[in-house]
C-alpha cells in the first residue's frame, strides 16, 4: 500500500500513453492550431492548481515530438530566483538550440544576438551587475564589459534625469536595430533544428502563478516584446485568476487586470474538466487509477469508495491534487483497519475529503461538537435537489452523517419510517454506539499527517 499518490513519469516518447483522463483529442486540437498557425501565437492555458495542467503539458510534448515539432520546457517558478525573464529564456533556447541543431547550421548567432539583447536590458537595469554572466547566455570573455557597465552605473549617481532621458533616445536608434535582428535570429532558428519536419518551435513557460508576481508579469511583457515571433509558438500555463492578481500586485488595484493580460495572449485556451459526461468523468476515471496506484487493502470496497466519494468531490469541485490527498487519507484509515473491523464507507469517505477541504468541521467532527444543520451550512448541502443524480446519491451518503450526528432528543423526534431508523442494526456486533461512530474513524485519520 502507498500513502502518498506516486508520482507519474512521463517519458519524453510516452505522449499520451497513459492518458486515464482521456486529454489526447484536446492535446490533438492544440498541435494542429500549432503546426498549421502562421501567426506570432501566444497561447494561455487556463487551470486552478492541481488540476493536472503539468502532466498534461509534459504528455503534450511527446505527442508535438511525434508530429516532428520540437518544443522546449521552461519551469517558471524555478528561475524566478533570476529576477531576469529575458535571461531565463533565452538562455533556455541556447541551451537547446546547442543541443539539436542540425549539422551545417551554428546555433552561435541567436547566442551573440540574445548576449547583445541582454547587454543592452542590462546596461539600463542599475545595479544588476554581472550576475547574469553566470546564467548561460553571457560568456566569461564578457564579464569585463559587464563590471564597466556596473561601474559606469555606479560612478553616474549624480547624473541628471534629463540626460539620462536624453542618452536613452539617442541610443533607442540602435537598440531597435539589435531587437530587430535578435527576433530575426529566432525566428530562423526552428529551422536549423533538427528532426523538426514542421518548420515551428514550441516553447511551454510553466508555473507561472506560482512565481513571484514582478517575475510573473516580466515573463508575459518579455515573451510578447521580444519572444514572439513567426514560427515560434509559446504556451503560458497558468491559473489565470492568480495571474490577474498578480498583475494587480505590480500595477495597482485599479488595473483591469484582465484586459491588460489580454494584450499579451492572442488564444485562451482551458484544461479540460469533464464533470457530466455520461461515459464517465474525470473523478470517477481518477479516482479508480488512485486505487490501483495505491494498493490499498479494501476488501472488497472498492466500488463503494468510488460511489460515494465522486458525488462528494464534484459537490466540492476538487482538483485532482485535492483527490490525491483524499485517497490518502482513505489509505491511513483502511491501513489502520483490519478486515472484520467495523468500516462504513459512507463515513470513512466522507471524513477523508472533509479533513481535505474543511478541517475546521473535521476538528469538530473529531470531538462530537457539531450539529448536523450547522455541518450542512459550513458543507453547502442546504440546497441539494432530490431530482438530479449526483445530488441524490449524496443525499444517501450523507443520512449516515445525520444518523451520526443528531443528537439522542432529534434522533427520537425523527419519523418511524425514515431510513436511518434501521442504521443502528449495522452496529450491533461491534459494540459501536451511534453518536462515536464520526469520532471513532475521525480518531484514526488524525492520528498520521502525511506531508
Amino acid at each position: 500500500m502507498k500513502l502518498v499518490t506516486p508520482s507519474l513519469v512521463v517519458e519524453d516518447s510516452d505522449g499520451f500513453r497513459n492518458d486515464v483522463l482521456q486529454r489526447q483529442q484536446f492535446g490533438d486540437a492544440l498541435s494542429n492550431l500549432v503546426a498549421r498557425s502562421t501567426d506570432e501565437l501566444v497561447i494561455s492555458l487556463d487551470g486552478k492548481w492541481g488540476e493536472g495542467k503539468t502532466t498534461f503539458v509534459k504528455m503534450w510534448q511527446g505527442l508535438l515530438k511525434e508530429k516532428g515539432i520540437p518544443s522546449i520546457y521552461i519551469d517558471a517558478f524555478q528561475n524566478d530566483y533570476t529576477g531576469d525573464a529575458f535571461i531565463s529564456i533565452a538562455s533556455a533556447i541556447t541551451s537547446y538550440a546547442d543541443q539539436h541543431t542540425a549539422e551545417g547550421h551554428k546555433s552561435s548567432d541567436f547566442k551573440d544576438k540574445a548576449k547583445k539583447v541582454g547587454v543592452r536590458l542590462l546596461s539600463w537595469t542599475t545595479k544588476v551587475g554581472i550576475k547574469a554572466a553566470t546564467l548561460g547566455i553571457i560568456k566569461e570573455s564578457d564579464i569585463e564589459a559587464l563590471s564597466e557597465i556596473g561601474e559606469e552605473v555606479a560612478a553616474d549617481t549624480s547624473e541628471t534625469i534629463a540626460d539620462l532621458v536624453k542618452e536613452r533616445l539617442s541610443a533607442h536608434g540602435k537598440e531597435t536595430e539589435v531587437i530587430r535582428s535578435f527576433r530575426e535570429s529566432l525566428s530562423n532558428l526552428p529551422a536549423t533544428l533538427t528532426d523538426n519536419t514542421s518548420g515551428r518551435l514550441v516553447i511551454v513557460i510553466d508555473e507561472l502563478d506560482r512565481c513571484k508576481p514582478s517575475f510573473a508579469v516580466e515573463v508575459i511583457e518579455k515573451i510578447k516584446h521580444l519572444f514572439s515571433v513567426k514560427n515560434v509558438a509559446f504556451l503560458l500555463v497558468m491559473h489565470k485568476q492568480q495571474l490577474e492578481e498578480a498583475i494587480k500586485s505590480v500595477y495597482g488595484n485599479n488595473i483591469d487586470a484582465h484586459t491588460y493580460l489580454q494584450k499579451f495572449i492572442n488564444v485562451e485556451t482551458t484544461i479540460p474538466k469533464r464533470v457530466s459526461d455520461r461515459y464517465g468523468n474525470d473523478i470517477e476515471l481518477y479516482s479508480k487509477k488512485l486505487l490501483q496506484l495505491h494498493e490499498i487493502t479494501t476488501w472488497g470496497d472498492d466500488r463503494n469508495i468510488v460511489d460515494c466519494l465522486v458525488p462528494l468531490a464534484l459537490h466540492f469541485n476538487l482538483s485532482l491534487r485535492q483527490l490525491e490527498k483524499a485517497f490518502t487519507n482513505l489509505a491511513i484509515i483502511y491501513s489502520t483497519s483490519g478486515e472484520n473491523h467495523l468500516r462504513l464507507v459512507p463515513i470513512i469517505v466522507f471524513i477523508a475529503v472533509v479533513k481535505v477541504v474543511n478541517p475546521n468541521v473535521f476538528g469538530n467532527l473529531l470531538v462530537g461538537k457539531i450539529s448536523f444543520s450547522s455541518l450542512c451550512e459550513q458543507l453547502g448541502f442546504r440546497e441539494l435537489n432530490e431530482e438530479e443524480e449526483g445530488e441524490r446519491k449524496l443525499l444517501r451518503l450523507l443520512r449516515w452523517i445525520r444518523f451520526s450526528v443528531l443528537t439522542e432528543s432529534e434522533y427520537q423526534e425523527i419519523d418511524a419510517n425514515d431510513p436511518i431508523k434501521g442504521f443502528g442494526q449495522s452496529l450491533w456486533q461491534y459494540n459501536v454506539d451511534r453518536k462515536g461512530l464520526l469520532p471513532i474513524f475521525c480518531q484514526k485519520l488524525s492520528m498520521f499527517i502525511v506531508n
